[in-house]
Formats: structure tokens, C-alpha cells, sequence
């Protein structure tokens, strides 16, 4: 079937089905989904359990260990890392990749659902986290208000959330760094000892008291009458006359042995922005949604807001994406637009006016038509996508330009235009099938890598994999009519300038080359292994890295303050790291959260929970100007390293899946002791690796606990239960949640039992004295009687990996190109330590995901040669030549790795994706080459004349195809990305290298290996 002949006779309908792939392209573009990185949607949860005011070990054996047993024990189930701390357990849960995300969820919530009932009934929260990149704020406001209190910043926060949230793209508006408001009953403990009222019994009163329970219908008449029943608690006079026992022939009320009022929760989260008190408004944003026309949605509403703030208060925007996600996209466009002109230029020099207009009409309807194949494939316009776009360009045009070429040289040999159409199209059409068929391949294995760093890239070959489906396409059916109606120029059988150029390139110095290069072959393959081999001892100076940092205006400041330490210790700290921030016209704004991390705002940055010595600020910084970012990082590291009553540490922001920390080496284990003792040897081997910075180790310090030690056989003789005792104690410490109430106003508040508390000193430990405890015979016995308070030495943190005990040491790095290569040198100390059977170590953060990428990577590449060699067989019907196309391939290596070295960047994840992109890319000239000497020794040419002439008349496009692909990617390339400079000097280095070879390398090797007879000396 000739395709070309047909797409010829029926030009009209062609062009009907182009108007309508254009239009439907157009609007997938303005309908798609459009952010600044890919929505990583991962089989990963998150379960969180916070039970305020327990000890680790507590933790470790009243929570963690029943839940991970169970959730260890579902299918499918990967990885469990979990994190022990005071109060607080959280366990991140990964899933085998390719699971149903969603039922997985449901499967793990239901699980821990039916084992609430097995765990202490006091836990303050419980729940279960899908990680989704809907959590993401697209927006962050600050409600600042210097004079206002927090009722009535809480108060103005809500009327933004209930006009906010009904905005259709809008998913959810948080409040959080908001205090809730609580109803405290603060108990009397001499008053309810002197009245022989226990602290189990008022407790059982008040939540039986409060209970709402229906009381049904009765019928009346013809009526039927809805009961109303007493109801919960509605107001603080109901709390205050609840009967809680007698004494004495009186009745005793709650009001007469406790103070009744409303007070803040216990301060868990505070806020600031720019240094003043606030409260935070996130808001994300509906799974589909274009983040550019929601955030015009929502300034247009914050506009109307901001005009109705009260004057005491200001409404700030604190973060906002949309801004960065149009400059990131306009960069992207922009860089694709520069390479159109550049690949547009050079087809107009090479091949004329009439030719160029060919071709760039080719390119747009191309890119629409990979556009519309990625809406419908589900994803978004973001940077891999566009970035994939700019691949694509020097890539789609090639098909275009062989076509062009070939039926230009048919018209030149006084064809009419249409039979030059026709076998010019037809003539090279096996030839560009098989070579968009092989770079298919190349890309097609990055689209099934696994996991994160799969996710993060896979949008990258989707498009480029559209694109060239969509030039071949275009190729065999648009540009032979366009060429046929078109290329009617009489004035272009006259030889061009360029043509006359080339011409003479060809003849006196491309045609001697390669006849000294077929007679003196050995001359030529020595020097070209020489060069590979120089290029291969370049590989260590270049170096390896993973994933770059993200080029983005915005650092991530870390405080930790040592164990133990409380929030007004913390606030300390952070305040420092203000006073500092405060100094630089660099900083444009920054938002402080102490007790806990900022909301997310970036995909890869999971916020750390509830954590008193814990405090984050997130830097939004003037504008992205390398230079002085990388100084102001130096001048702040330096700063924060002088202050010696906190850890600071600065984050950059980096691109790629998540991690705790560059190295993070865990230490497996069961005795606590033994773990300390083998992660001090852990922490020295990095803290003696140079390059590392930030060193942390939970095992270095012990923290101070206050055990309460009761004398059980006291206990049991005056007959006092272990859990009267350890309710006691928590109600003095932390307050316990008896229920919550909805009062008139129709807002839910807890209930909290707790001791008075005096403003300089919350919880004091005389406190204790008072406490009593009830026995069996109904007797009150003071604690003090049963029990002792003494110190001791605690841990700070426990961590479990796979539910195996672990503790984990992490470390920053100076240099983040040099992870890989710091992280081999505390491997190798690693090796020197002799564990204890049973004990060992494990290697995590980036360093174990790189070595999964690239290992995935690896298996990647090694299909597509593999894929790709059956292809040539196929279309060759040899085992040799197929050989002899990929001969480009490890020579394209030589030009990647110069490039990578002369520009100064590293191998990292990026340029491993370029060089995989590449294998396909450089065969396509040498299966040009290859088949067109096929063709001419099978008309009846001796091999050695149809080697010089197949390489004499595909010299043009061979080099026009390869300057158009280097051009493509130039202006993305000199962007000077960490992310996508890396991959484009790979491919452009490897491109020019492998180019030269092909046109001298290829026709050696074709002589050597084929079945003809070779030519003589």
C-alpha cells in the first residue's frame, strides 16, 4: 500500500482531519491541568497517632507495635518506616507500585479502625493519611493581628474559610497555628478528697450526663410527637450544677469542686509572619484543576476579603505557587519557541523557503497533537511535560526534514512535484519507520519505572512518545501533499548557495575522509576507541549525582532545640533565626511555625507533626538569582552554625521523590543499648567523612524523664487499680478529655479536666501531693501514700523499619553533587565496624533512591537496546548490521561525557535520562545510512561506490537532522538548570560526536561486517 499516493488523492479529507486534531489540541491545552511539577500520586499512607504526655517506650508498646503487626501483615504492603517520639508516633506506609491506591486506603483505615478498640481509649487523635498532590497549598495566607486576640483572629479565619471554600476549584481552606478553644474543668483535689469524691467517678457522671440520646415518638391523636430528651451539655451553668456526689446529707455540684470557664488549648502550633502573631489560611485545590485560572479565581475573591478585614488585623499573602508555575511554564514556552525559530532557520538555509514552510507547519500541529494525547492520557502541563515538548522538537522535525530532502533531489532529477511526493516519501519510508520505532523504544522503558522517581518523570518520554508518532505520522501523509502543491518553484532546481556549499564540502573534504577512513580503517578505530577511553577517564571528575535542588526563591529553615526542650524554649530559637532574616532586603517575607512544620507547599516536603522542640520557617526570597542565593545560603549557615542553643539547619528545596535527608544510615537492632552504642560508631564514621554537615544522631542524648514509681504491693493492699493511678497522673499533667459538648452557639468544644495551672509555672510538681486515688472499699488514698516521683533517663526516639527496632543518623552535605560520593565513603567506615549478629546497618535517603533509579534506569536502557536490536534484525534480516548501527552508540558516550565536563555539571539522574534518550536518537542516522546502501547494492552498485554515494547523498541530512535536534535543545540547555542542563548537554555532546562517527565509523564497519565482498586496498 503506497501511503503517500493516497494521502495525495485524498488531500481534502486529510486536511478536514488536521483542522479537527488542531482545534481539539488547542482546547485540551487551555482545559488541562497546569502546575509547576508533576501530581506525584503514590501508594504511600501516612498513620498518625498522638497521645500527649507518653513516654517513648510507652509509645513504642501500647501503639506502634499492635498497629504495625497488623499493617506489616496486609498484601502488597512494602515498607513501614515508622518514628517513635514522646507523645507522638507517625508511620509511613509504602505500598508495592501499581496497587489500587485507593482501596489499599480503605483496606489500611478499616484496619485501624477495628484495632481502636485494642488501644488506650485515650488517645487524643488516630488517623490515616493518603498521600495525594491535592494536600499541596496552592495559596497560604497569614491573618496577622499585633493587637488581636486569638478569638478574634480564629473568628475573622472562619468567615474567610465559609466565603472561600465554596469556590468551585477551590478543594479545602485549613486553619491552622489556631488554638481551639476548650471548656476547663479545673479540679480542686483537697475540696473532692474532703467530699470523698474520686476522679473515675466524676468522670463516668460528666460523660454520662452529656450523652444526646434520642427519645423516639409517641403518638398523640392523630399526631405523632418527636421527645426531646435532656441532651448534652448546652451551656457552662448545666456543667456547673451537675450532681457529682453527697456529702454530709447535701448534694455536691461540679461548680463546688472545680472552676468552669472557656480557655485556649495547650499551645501546640504557633504562628508568625514577618515576626507578628498569626493565624494561617491554606487552601489547595480540586484534583484536575489548572492552578493559573484557580488562583485568578481565588485573588479576585481575596480582593473583596481583604477590603472586609477589621482594622486591628491584615490579611497577608504568605505563599502563593501560581506565580512560579506561569514563569516556570512562560520559561518553558519560551525556550520552545527559541528552539522553533533556530530548527525553522536552519531548514530555511539548508533546504529553501518553500521546504522551511513545510516543515514548520509540521512542528505546531505535531506539538498540539502530543498535547491532546497527554490531556487524554489523564496528565498536566508541567516542567517535564514542556520539557519534554523541547526534547521532541529537534526529534519531529527529523522525519519531516529526510522527507523534504529526499523529494527534493527526485524533483531536481526532473520529476513532477507530485511523483516527487510520492517516491521521495515512499523511498525513505521504511527508513523513518524504523528510526521513529527505535527512539520509540529508547523512551517508551522510562514511561514503566517504578515508584516516585517514576512518577516525578514519566510524563517526559508520554510526550515525546506522542510527538513522534504524531511527525511520523505527518511525514508520510501531510508533507507529501504539502510538498506536492508547494514545491512548484522553478527558481529552486537552481543549486542554493548553501547547496553549493555543501556540495563542496562533500566532494573535497568529506568524500577524501572517508576514503582514507575505508582504506586505513585501523587508523581510524584505533583513534576512536582511544577517544572513548579518554572520555571513560573523564567519568570520575564529572562525578554522579541524583536529583538537583529546584532553582526556586524559597528556603525551608530547620530549629531544632536540644531534648526535652519546651515550646517557649524553641520560640527562642526561631526568634533568633528572625532577628537575622530581619537584616537581609533579600528576604522578601517569612513564615514561622514553632511546635510543628509549615503546611506543605512543595510536592516533595512532608511536614514534620507536632514536635515541642521543633520549630520551621519557610524564607520567600526576593527573586532566583544564583549568585546570591548560594552567598546569603553561605552567610546564613555560617550565622546559624555560631548559635549554640539550637540545631539550624537550611533546606534547599530538590527536585524528585521524597527523603528524610541526603545520608541517612539506619542502625537495626533489638536491645536499646546495643543500638546506642553501634549508632555512636555510625554518627563518627560520617561525622569523619568530609563533606558532611548537620550530623544528628536521637541516640546521642538520653532525655530526663519524671517516672512516677508505684509500690504495687501498696497499691494492692489498699486495693487501688493501675488505671485510677495513671488516669490521675495524666489529668495533673496533661488534662484529660472527658467528651465534647455543642453548646447554643453550635460550636463543638472539649471537655478537659485538669489541676489549676498558674501562669508562670502550668504544671508544678507539688501538683502531685494533691493527687488522690480511689480504692476498692470507696476510699480516697493520697498517691503520695502508693507512689514516689523520681528522674530518670529516657530515650528521645525510637525508629522502626520493616517493624524491626532501628535508630537513624542523618547528615546534610555542603555539596549535593557529591552525595553519591560522600555517601560511598561512610558506606566504606560502614564496612569496617563488626555488628553484633542480629544488628545491622541500612542505607536510606538519597543514595538509596538513586540507587533504585538508576538501577531501574539501567534495566531500562538495557530493554531498549534490546527491543531496538530485534527491530533491525527485523528490518535488515541480518545479525551484523544491526550491529553496525549500534556502533553509534558507546561513541555517542564520548561526546556526553566531554560536554558534561567542560560545562562543569555532574552525571546526575537527568543526564543518565538524557543518555537513555539518546540510544535512540543517534541510530536513527545510521539506519539512514545503512538502508540507503542496502538499496543501491540491491539496484546492482559494487559495495565500495554504494557506500561512497549512500553517504554522499544522505550527508545533508544526516548533519541537518542532528543540527536541528542540538538546536531544539539549546536555549533549555543554556537556561543553566540544575535539572534540565545536565540532560541536554548529554544528548547535544553525544549528538555531535555520534554524528561525526556515523559518517566515518558506520561505512568501516558496514564494509567489514557485510556479506558482500569487501572492496580492495
Amino acid at each position: 500500500m503506497n501511503l503517500p499516493k493516497i494521502a495525495i488523492q485524498n488531500a481534502q479529507f486529510v486536511f478536514i482531519l488536521v483542522l479537527i486534531t488542531l482545534f481539539a489540541g488547542f482546547q485540551s491545552y487551555q482545559s488541562m491541568p497546569k502546575s509547576e511539577d508533576p501530581a506525584l500520586t503514590l501508594p504511600n499512607y501516612t498513620v498518625i497517632a498522638v497521645y500527649p504526655g507518653t513516654t517513648v517506650e510507652d509509645m513504642e508498646e501500647l501503639i506502634v507495635n499492635p498497629i504495625e503487626d497488623e499493617v506489616y501483615a496486609l498484601e502488597d504492603i512494602e515498607t513501614i518506616r515508622t518514628r517513635v517520639e514522646e507523645g507522638i508516633m507517625i508511620m509511613r506506609v509504602e505500598a508495592e507500585f501499581g496497587v489500587d491506591i485507593d482501596d489499599k486506603y480503605d483496606e489500611i483505615s478499616n484496619l485501624i479502625t477495628e484495632l481502636e478498640s485494642d488501644l488506650p481509649e485515650d488517645i487524643f487523635s488516630l488517623e490515616v493519611r493518603k498521600a495525594s498532590p491535592e494536600d499541596i497549598a496552592i495559596v497560604q495566607l497569614a491573618l496577622v493581628g499585633q493587637r488581636a486576640t486569638y478569638a478574634q483572629l480564629e473568628q475573622e479565619a472562619e468567615r474567610l474559610e465559609q466565603a472561600l471554600k465554596p469556590l468551585p476549584p477551590v478543594r479545602d481552606v485549613e486553619l491552622v497555628a489556631c488554638p481551639e478553644q476548650e471548656i476547663h474543668i479545673e479540679l480542686d483535689m483537697d475540696k473532692m478528697a474532703l467530699r470523698n469524691i474520686a476522679l473515675n467517678q466524676l468522670i463516668g457522671i460528666l460523660q454520662s450526663n452529656n450523652q444526646n440520646i434520642p427519645g423516639g415518638d409517641v403518638d398523640a391523636g392523630a399526631k405523632s410527637l418527636s421527645i426531646q430528651t435532656t441532651g448534652s451539655y448546652k451551656t457552662l451553668l448545666e456543667l456547673e450544677q451537675t450532681v457529682v456526689g453527697s456529702f454530709q446529707d447535701r448534694v455536691v455540684l461540679l461548680g463546688d469542686v472545680a472552676t468552669i470557664g472557656f480557655d485556649y488549648e495547650e499551645t501546640k502550633w504557633e504562628g508568625r509572619f514577618n515576626g507578628t502573631p498569626a493565624v494561617f489560611v491554606n487552601i489547595t485545590q480540586k484534583k484536575g484543576q489548572n492552578i493559573l485560572t484557580t488562583t485568578q479565581t481565588l485573588m479576585k475573591k481575596l480582593g473583596e476579603l481583604q477590603a472586609q478585614t477589621p482594622p486591628n488585623m491584615r490579611l497577608e499573602l504568605a505563599f502563593i505557587q501560581a506565580p512560579a508555575v506561569d514563569e516556570r511554564i512562560n520559561d518553558f514556552f519560551m525556550n520552545l519557541l527559541q528552539g522553533i525559530f533556530l530548527v525553522g532557520l536552519m531548514v530555511l538555509l539548508f533546504l529553501g523557503a518553500r521546504s522551511a514552510l513545510i516543515v514548520m507547519t509540521v512542528i505546531p500541529i505535531s506539538i498540539l497533537m502530543a498535547i491532546g494525547a497527554l490531556d487524554f492520557s489523564g496528565y498536566g502541563l508541567q516542567q517535564i511535560s514542556i520539557a519534554g515538548l523541547v526534547i521532541a522538537l529537534g526529534l519531529l522535525v527529523d522525519n519531516g526534514i529526510v522527507v523534504i530532502e529526499n523529494i527534493m533531489r527526485f524533483k531536481k532529477q526532473g520529476l513532477s512535484p507530485t511523483a516527487a511526493a510520492i517516491k521521495g516519501t515512499s523511498e525513505v519510508g521504511i527508513a523513518i519507520v524504523s528510526s521513529t520505532l527505535t527512539t520509540l523504544l529508547a523512551f517508551f522503558p522510562l514511561t514503566q519505572l517504578g515508584g516516585g522517581t517514576g512518577e516525578f518523570l514519566k510524563t517526559l518520554p508520554l510526550i515525546v512518545i506522542f510527538a513522534l508518532l504524531a511527525s511520523l505520522l505527518l511525514a508520510l501523509v501531510l508533507t507529501p501533499i504539502l510538498s506536492a502543491r508547494i514545491l512548484k518553484d522553478d527558481s529552486e532546481k537552481k543549486a542554493s548557495l548553501i547547496d553549493r556549499g555543501i556540495q563542496r564540502l562533500v566532494e573535497q573534504v568529506y568524500t577524501p575522509m572517508l576514503s582514507f577512513a575505508l582504506k586505513r580503517s585501523w587508523v581510524v578505530l584505533v583513534l576512536v576507541v582511544a577517544a572513548l577511553g579518554g572520555a571513560m577517564s573523564l567519568f570520575p571528575a564529572v562525578g554522579v549525582s541524583f536529583f538537583p535542588t529546584a532553582d526556586k526563591p524559597l528556603l525551608l529553615i530547620d530549629v531544632e532545640t536540644p531534648l526535652g526542650s519546651n515550646l517557649e524554649e524553641t520560640d527562642r530559637a526561631v526568634q533568633f533565626v528572625e532577628s537575622v532574616l530581619d537584616t537581609s532586603a533579600f528576604v522578601a517575607s517569612y513564615l514561622s511555625n514553632v511546635g510543628h512544620g509549615n503546611s506543605q507547599v512543595y510536592y516533595n516536603r512532608i511536614p514534620t507533626n507536632y514536635k515541642k522542640n521543633y520549630g520551621q520557617l519557610v524564607v520567600n526570597l526576593e527573586a532566583w538569582d544564583p549568585a546570591r542565593f548560594y552567598r546569603y545560603l553561605g552567610f546564613l549557615r555560617k550565622t546559624f552554625n555560631a548559635y549554640p542553643e539550637a540545631r539550624i539547619t537550611i533546606n534547599e528545596l530538590k527536585n524528585g521523590p521524597p527523603f528524610e535527608a541526603p545520608i541517612e544510615i539506619k542502625v537495626l537492632g533489638t536491645h536499646i543499648d546495643t543500638l546506642k552504642r553501634y549508632t555512636a560508631l555510625v554518627e563518627e564514621a560520617i561525622a569523619q567523612t568530609e563533606g558532611t554537615t548537620d550530623l544528628n544522631n536521637p541516640y546521642r542524648f538520653d532525655k530526663v524523664l519524671l517516672k512516677i514509681d508505684v509500690n504495687t504491693t501498696k497499691a494492692a493492699i489498699l486495693g487501688v487499680q493501675r488505671a485510677a493511678i495513671d488516669v490521675a497522673i495524666r489529668t495533673a499533667s496533661e488534662g484529660w478529655v472527658v467528651d465534647a459538648a455543642t453548646f447554643d452557639d453550635n460550636k463543638e468544644y472539649n471537655l478537659i479536666l485538669k489541676m489549676p495551672e498558674q501562669e508562670d509555672d502550668p504544671v508544678r510538681l507539688t501538683d502531685f501531693q494533691k493527687i488522690y486515688v480511689p480504692s476498692n472499699n470507696g476510699s480516697l488514698v493520697p498517691l503520695r501514700h502508693i507512689a514516689e516521683l523520681r528522674f530518670s533517663a529516657g530515650l528521645h526516639q525510637i525508629d522502626h523499619y520493616n517493624t524491626v527496632r532501628a535508630t537513624t543518623v542523618t547528615a546534610n552535605v555542603f555539596d549535593a553533587d557529591q552525595t553519591a560520593a560522600i555517601t560511598t565513603s561512610v558506606i566504606e567506615k560502614l564496612e569496617a565496624i563488626d555488628f553484633p549478629p542480629g544488628y545491622s546497618y541500612y542505607v536510606g535517603g538519597e543514595y538509596e533512591t538513586q540507587q533504585s533509579s538508576f538501577g531501574d534506569l539501567g534495566i531500562s536502557l538495557g530493554f531498549a537496546l534490546l527491543a531496538i536490536f530485534a527491530v533491525l534484525v527485523l528490518q535488515f534480516n541480518s545479525l551484523t548490521q544491526p550491529l553496525v548501527v549500534f556502533s553509534a552508540i558507546p561513541f555517542a558516550f564520548i561526546g556526553s561525557i566531554l560536554a558534561l565536563y567542560l560545562t562543569g555539571w555532574s552525571f546526575s539522574f537527568f543526564a543518565f535520562v538524557g543518555f537513555t534518550s539518546l540510544v535512540g536518537i543517534v541510530v536513527n542516522n545510521s539506519i539512514i545510512l545503512v538502508d540507503y546502501t542496502n538499496q543501491l547494492i540491491q539496484q546492482g552498485m559494487h559495495k565500495f561506490d554504494a557506500i561512497v554515494k549512500a553517504c554522499q547523498t544522505r550527508f545533508k541530512p544526516i548533519v541537518l537532522t542532528s543540527i536541528t535536534t542540538i538546536l531544539g535543545l539549546l536555549p533549555l540547555t543554556l537556561g543553566k538548570t540544575n535539572l534540565w542542563s545536565p540532560l541536554g548537554w548529554t544528548i547535544i555532546g553525544g549528538m555531535l560526536t555520534s554524528t561525526f562517527l556515523v559518517l566515518l565509523l558506520v561505512p568501516i564497519l558496514y564494509n567489514y561486517f557485510s556479506a558482500k565482498k569487501n572492496i580492495e586496498s
